[in-house]
């Protein structure tokens, strides 16, 4: 083994440890008060706007239901409006105030501006939050 192989095999783990001693703690403590100051202070999104996309299905459609539980009027975007009756559906059972269906592909630029235009004008207020769901 080379003298370089020798040096990185012992200043790399040293510096590990001590990159993991010195910056760990404080990223726990950081999040172990965001989840406190979250659970005492939860968001209150009774009556606000929450644009989700994908929302027929997987993550989008648990977000939308928890969204409704909270209270929020849901703009649900998704490329196939038949499957997205029974979310709305469902939705206006949990508590949402409003569900606005819109059908679109978020692929398509001309179609995103669409849906925020069409989510702005139909519920004459702002987007509080916008849920895209990724896929790949």
């Amino acid at each position: 083994m080379s003298f370089a192989h020798k040096l990185i095999s012992i200043i790399f783990p040293v510096l590990t440890i001590l990159f993991l001693l010195l910056f760990l703690p404080p990223y726990l403590i950081f999040k172990l008060i965001s989840y406190t100051f979250r659970s005492f202070c939860p968001e209150n999104v009774a009556g606000k706007v929450v644009l989700v996309t994908g929302a027929s299905s997987g993550i989008g459609k648990h977000l939308a239901y928890e969204y409704a539980k909270k209270g929020a009027r849901l703009a649900l975007v998704v490329r196939r409006q038949d499957r997205l009756t029974e979310v709305a559906d469902k939705a206006r059972r949990l508590g949402s105030l409003d569900v606005l269906i819109i059908p679109a592909d978020v692929s398509k630029p001309e179609d995103c501006k669409r849906f925020i235009n069409e989510a702005v004008s139909t519920t004459s207020d702002d987007v509080s939050i916008y849920l895209h769901k990724f896929y790949g």
